[in-house]
């Protein structure tokens, strides 16, 4: 008998390591991704909706498709839900259209260890179907997560 190591030996450390690298890979990617608060907690890579404003959840973007995510920014587009107060918001009806969004200003919150988009600029097509703004941007700080 010789001192090397069968081939069956060779073939079975060797996947081993293959599986062991393939594991690190996987668990690296995650902590390069920007996530976004989509739903005022928490935190959601690549979401379908996204609640825009927490308070009384009156205007959100639903039905999201992304044409860009990466470290930086987000582009996407969907379709855009905002409630008019006419004559005031328990009796207002809801109107829709279609929504571009850009995620942007990644920032490491504490909370949950995680980079998030910071900032979500939005832009009805053609335009607003209430009477708000065609056009605005929200923040979306690290203290809408919740630990």
């Amino acid at each position: 008998m010789s001192g090397r190591p069968s081939r069956g030996v060779l073939l079975v450390v060797l996947a081993i390591a293959l599986g062991a690298f393939a594991v690190a890979v996987a668990a690296a990617k995650p902590a390069n991704r920007t996530y976004v608060t989509a739903k005022c907690s928490g935190a959601a890579f690549k979401p379908k909706s996204i609640v825009l404003t927490c308070g009384d959840a009156g205007l959100t973007a639903t039905r999201l498709q992304w044409t860009q995510w990466g470290r930086k920014k987000a582009h996407g587009a969907g379709l855009g839900v905002e409630k008019i107060c006419k004559p005031d918001c328990a009796a207002g009806k809801v109107g829709k259209a279609a929504m571009k969004l850009v995620l942007s200003r990644p920032r490491f919150c504490r909370q949950d260890g995680k980079r998030h988009f910071t900032k979500v600029h939005y832009k009805w097509l053609p335009s607003a179907p209430g009477e708000g703004p065609n056009q605005g941007t929200i923040p979306l700080p690290c203290s809408l997560i919740s630990r």
